[in-house]
């Protein structure tokens, strides 16, 4: 090829360290939003960004008992700037549609139906049937790295480049596309 465009996307961040994650009750937001799993009627999303929110209000759209849990201070506060639209939009949503929100969270456990998380109160209890994973993601680039020095026009764009959120990876296409 004369120019080779590698926009390989992401992989999601599955943390190994914290006891329970490999619970099969334990999944990625992704494949609750593909329909692929079945959450049970009580979840809980680890993770309040974009994907943990809007898994949270799908979730709750379709009936279930929702917990956000976030470890930073407030919800949708990285990969940003987000679109104000989408981002005034979910932080109504959230509590409209019922979801509970702890934040300045840290998820210790996962065990016999219980998801354990350490707060500035103290440590706090959900009971829940499943918990969801939307704690961020990390570029998969490896296909870029096999061909940067066999490939003289290479490009790499996208999450693939910089995690971000959609406008980011349509802005980054046009660029490399008007380039070419």
């Amino acid at each position: 090829p004369d120019v080779v465009v590698a926009a390989t996307g992401v992989t999601p961040i599955v943390p190994k360290k914290i006891p329970g994650v490999q619970n099969p009750n334990v999944v990625l937001g992704q494949d609750v939003l593909k329909g692929a799993v079945n959450t049970g009627r009580r979840c809980v999303v680890v993770g309040g960004g974009l994907v943990g929110c809007e898994t949270a209000l799908w979730l709750a759209q379709h009936g279930k008992k929702v917990t956000i849990v976030e470890a930073l201070d407030k919800i949708l506060a990285v990969n940003g700037p987000l679109c104000h639209a989408n981002k005034d939009m979910l932080e109504r949503l959230v509590p409209y549609k019922g979801i509970q929100v702890t934040t300045g969270a840290r998820v210790k456990e996962y065990q016999n139906g219980i998801l354990k998380a350490d707060t500035a109160e103290g440590e706090k209890e959900i009971p829940c049937d499943s918990v969801i994973l939307a704690v961020g993601y990390k570029e998969e680039n490896s296909l870029y790295h096999e061909l940067e020095f066999d490939v003289p026009e290479l490009y790499l764009l996208g999450d693939a480049k910089k995690v971000s959120n959609i406008m980011y990876g349509i802005w980054d296409a046009f660029e490399v596309a008007n380039h070419i």
